[in-house]
Order: C-alpha cells, then structure tokens, then sequence
C-alpha cells in the first residue's frame, strides 16, 4: 500500500482497509478519523505501525464514547450540588460528624 510522493504532488490521507484508520501520506503516520458533535475530527495515532495504529484505533474509540460532551460546561458549584444531592441520606463513612455540619448528610 505504500505510494511514494510524486514531487509537486499534495499530501493527502490516504484510506486503509480498517474503518476510519487513514495514513497520512507524506510522513507515512496514522490518523483516526472522528465524527463529534456533527464535525469531523482527525487525531495523529503518533506512529506508521499499522498493527499499533489499529490498537491506538480501538483505545481511541472507546475514550470518545466515555465523554459526555454535554457536560463541557459543567462547572464546579453546579457539579458540587449534584453530588451533594446524590449522597443526601445515603449514610455511610462519608457521613462522618464533621460533615454534618455542612448538611451533606
């Protein structure tokens, strides 16, 4: 699958037989291609072994479907509220007498 450069030509992605797994042509290095939030994004895997490409693929993928992108503007207070509101009344060694005070518990 290599192809070399013809001199004056353009880099370009060239696709692999794994899904969104292409090869960038110019330095050989692997990107993975994301669709998120209704755009399309690329992520150097860092590397031109494919064997290790595919496995950063993988790791890569199920990193994206932990992340709640909803959340990203979440902050600190709001976030403290909620899990002030989801341990209320649970007891428990979080529930100590010097947390009581604060009406966690």
């Amino acid at each position: 699958m290599k192809k070399t450069l013809v001199s004056g030509s353009k880099p370009i992605f060239q696709k692999t037989e794994v899904p969104c797994l292409y090869r960038y042509s110019s330095n050989g290095v692997y990107y993975a291609l994301f669709k998120h939030e209704g755009k399309q994004k690329r992520l150097s895997l860092q590397t031109t072994d494919k064997p290790m490409a595919k496995r950063l693929l993988g790791d890569r993928q199920r990193e994206m479907g932990r992340v709640d992108a909803s959340q990203g503007k979440l902050t600190l207070a709001s976030l403290a509220e909620r899990y002030l509101t989801t341990i209320q009344g649970q007891g428990g060694k979080h529930c100590r007498a010097e947390n009581t005070s604060s009406g966690a518990c």
